[in-house]
């Protein structure tokens, strides 16, 4: 069954990811990892501060993109060196790209346990990706779009399994959502889903605003007949309020420098901002999950499937 708003949540570790990086640049906010020993720093001491799971792009040295399987095989065997976190690195999510090429930055890396991920991040829909220019009110791009159609869906669903990879599937809005739950019914998975909800701040209008209000709409899709284990983060603004909403309903934080710089609160560190979801969590009696109650919770081992 699925924790509702009057379920007992509060023996419940709450799970906490960060987004360290992103494709983010360090103007204002200078606290995001590039290198693989950077994300790795980074990781530690986000585990340190009570973060369980990891979300992470691969960056050369200047900030440029990397999509290299060498540099995510690096980062991941430098993660796992210092830390126990989970690991649900970003697909090389290229325009035009085949399911092929972008699992060609993981896919090499899963037959070595020191550089094998945990976590398949699957976008479950299509959506203008184009953001608003803050200053102006204006669109910035008018042609960015993300294409995840359903073929593609039920492929990378599949081959997550083959990979030995958990699921990790991703929702902008309610569509993607019902999406989500059409391909769970068919396929009948024996684990938990383990659903990101992605909001959205003012600059990124695909998604769900980043409110208590634009997740309790995704939430009130939530079945009875399907075990759910959600996590809410926002993409260009502040999650706070969402994850409070979400912390008391039962369900879990992704956040991070990497999503958004977080100005009014003085351009924290990721690992600073895991110090602000730990304290909302206490308030609501939930303790931060480790990263091995974090695998019990979302039903993933070593060679995770789906």
């Amino acid at each position: 069954m699925t924790l509702d708003a009057t379920s007992n949540t509060t023996e419940k570790p709450v799970i906490i990811g960060v987004h360290v990086n992103e494709n983010t640049m360090r103007a204002p906010n200078p606290h995001i990892p590039w290198t693989p020993s950077e994300i790795a720093d980074t990781a530690r001491a986000c585990e340190d501060a009570g973060a369980s799971l990891m979300h992470f792009h691969g960056r050369a040295v200047d900030g440029g993109v990397d999509h290299s399987a060498a540099t995510y095989g690096e980062i991941v065997e430098r993660v796992r060196a210092v830390s126990n976190l989970l690991l649900a690195p970003s697909m090389a999510n290229v325009p035009g790209y085949t399911i092929d090429e972008r699992l060609s930055n993981l896919a090499p890396n899963q037959s070595d346990p020191k550089r094998r991920s945990d976590f398949l991040v699957v976008d479950m829909g299509c959506a203008a990706m184009d953001l608003i220019d803050a200053t102006t009110g204006l669109f910035a791009t008018d042609s960015r779009v993300f294409v995840n159609d359903t073929r593609t869906q039920i492929e990378l669903l599949s081959r997550a399994g083959e990979l030995g990879m958990t699921p990790y599937q991703t929702s902008f809005n309610v569509s993607w959502t019902r999406a989500i739950f059409a391909h769970a019914r068919v396929r009948n998975p024996s684990s938990p889903l383990v659903i990101a909800f992605i909001l959205g701040g003012d600059e990124f209008p695909a998604a769900h605003p980043a409110t208590a209000a634009g997740l309790r709409a995704q939430l009130d899709l939530l079945p009875a007949d399907l075990p759910v284990e959600w996590i809410v983060s926002a993409y260009r603004g502040n999650v706070l309020a969402a994850a409070e909403e979400s912390i008391k309903r039962g369900g879990h934080v992704a956040i991070g420098a990497g999503d958004y710089h977080y100005e009014e609160l003085g351009y924290p560190s990721t690992p600073d901002l895991v110090t602000e979801v730990v304290s909302i969590a206490r308030r609501y009696g939930r303790e931060p999950a480790s990263p091995d109650q974090a695998r019990r919770i979302l039903g993933v081992d070593g060679h995770a499937s789906s």
